[in-house]
């Protein structure tokens, strides 16, 4: 009798019932397609056990403690029960420092191949960093990513900082865009009025730098309409700025919409922008290169490993004082707006397909022996 293919697929996020449809979810679909039963264990929403099968998925989620994924170290460690209930071939880790070391330790004692995850920059600010608490953490990410059958890296430049770390056990398998949902894209380059059209998309956090961002094109000699979507935290911080300086009438803030509507956001806009401070590989940036978009981005994370300056985006400084000079270029040069549009669009479809990426994704985990 064939061994069923069953995958364990351990995560520190917190999700809905599987009767909740979410982005999240198409994404366990697909990645669940060549296996005979995908099981995913998670945090619930709630401070309690709960348990969802839909098709040959089946979620479990497990109390979430507090909001922050740290409580999952601690959580984690009932996966060790979950395992001897599933009994799978295959281990899935979302996070080396979020449930890493109980997937190690089933590895360990029962010679499960586990494919650990890599998303966030995060991961290499410990790795290089200098305090005694980045020194311990980098000695457990590496403990980790080395005991690993695989390491998932999204792009060139990430595989390199972890070959930098002594980390060789990678396999590159790319964030990837669906074409089914990002099916439009750009066919107009022509600027229409003297007003420039910016649009980005993030939540409202630190990380994306769009206080910076407001001040930057605020103080600037551009005409311009920005449109930010995402929603969070720091709406109403964005929102005093905005009109300290009697500037409503150039600002769009927008919480959520459809996936229909995000998609007309961004490509009535003249230009994508990412004033990311910190990212591993936003997904943003590749669903603006489907939509076949003039892109401007912070050269911060992995990002410049998807991104060439000049060739299919412009790439500035976290500082954005390059900013408004590249949005200047971009207005005055039809010719390299098409071009890096174009190029940006071509890689979209080569690297970053969501059937050609899920292939190569189930095929990594399934080659793990």
């Amino acid at each position: 009798m064939m061994l069923q293919k069953k995958l364990l697929h351990v995560s520190a996020s917190q999700f809905p019932p599987l009767s909740v449809h979410h982005s999240t979810k198409e994404i366990w679909i697909e990645l669940a397609r060549e296996f005979d039963s995908y099981h995913l264990v998670a945090r619930s929403q709630k401070n309690q056990f709960e348990y969802y099968t839909e098709g040959n998925i089946h979620l479990y989620l497990i109390p979430k403690i507090g909001n922050k994924s740290r409580w999952f170290i601690l959580s984690s460690w009932l996966i060790l029960i979950y395992y001897l209930k599933i009994k799978p071939n295959y281990i899935l880790c979302q996070s080396s420092i979020f449930g890493g070391l109980v997937c190690i330790v089933l590895k360990k004692l029962f010679h499960i191949p586990v494919l650990m995850e890599i998303h966030g920059e995060e991961y290499f600010r410990i790795l290089e960093g200098k305090s005694i608490f980045n020194k311990f953490g980098s000695f457990y990410i590496k403990y980790i990513f080395k005991n690993s059958t695989k390491v998932r890296s999204l792009n060139s430049l990430m595989t390199f900082k972890l070959n930098q770390n002594k980390i060789f056990n990678i396999v590159e398998i790319n964030n990837r865009v669906n074409f089914n949902i990002f099916k439009l894209s750009k066919s107009n380059f022509e600027i229409k009025s003297s007003l420039i059209r910016l649009v980005s998309v993030g939540r409202f956090v630190n990380e994306k730098n769009y206080l910076n961002l407001i001040r930057t094109l605020l103080e600037s000699d551009i005409k311009f309409h920005l449109t930010l979507i995402g929603g969070g935290a720091l709406k109403e911080e964005y929102l005093k700025l905005i009109k300290s300086r009697n500037s409503l009438e150039y600002f769009t803030l927008i919480d959520w919409c459809s996936q229909d509507e995000l998609v007309g956001y961004i490509i009535n806009a003249d230009i994508y922008i990412q004033s990311s401070l910190s990212e591993g590989m936003p997904r943003t940036i590749i669903e603006a290169m489907a939509l076949k978009m003039p892109i401007i981005t912070t050269d911060v994370g992995s990002i410049a490993g998807v991104i060439q300056d000049n060739y299919n985006g412009l790439l500035v400084s976290s500082r954005l004082n390059e900013l408004v000079p590249s949005i200047k270029k971009l207005i005055n040069d039809k010719t390299l707006r098409t071009q890096i549009s174009q190029n940006a669009y071509e890689d979209a479809h080569f690297k970053y397909d969501w059937i050609k990426c899920f292939q190569v994704y189930r095929n990594e985990i399934l080659s793990m022996k």
